[in-house]
């Protein structure tokens, strides 16, 4: 069972999931921003990586605390993923 996050999340805490319940081998960085941090997680016996954006990591931490301390916990969270600028990410580019 992944956590789950709302649109006013994001406002609260500054950080925007962008992907959930992933499988780390499968990532490919070149589509991922650089201000991606993986988060891992574990609720009850099962652990869960998400992909979130945010510019620093206390922000996920204080969005995944609030949301799994009284039923998991917060094995990491790693930064250093994605290879695009923040700025240029969910651009779209055309061959005009």
């Amino acid at each position: 069972m992944t956590i789950t996050f709302q649109p006013e999340d994001a406002a609260k805490y500054d950080c925007k999931v962008l992907e959930q319940g992933i499988d780390v081998e499968k990532i490919v960085d070149s589509k991922l921003p650089t201000d991606s941090h993986l988060v891992e997680y574990m609720v009850g016996a099962d652990t869960f990586v998400d992909i979130v954006r945010a510019h620093k990591m206390s922000d996920i931490f204080d969005a995944y605390w609030d949301k799994i301390s009284a039923i998991g916990k917060i094995i990491a969270i790693k930064a250093g993923y994605g290879k695009i600028r923040p700025n240029l990410y969910g651009t779209v580019i055309t061959d005009d």
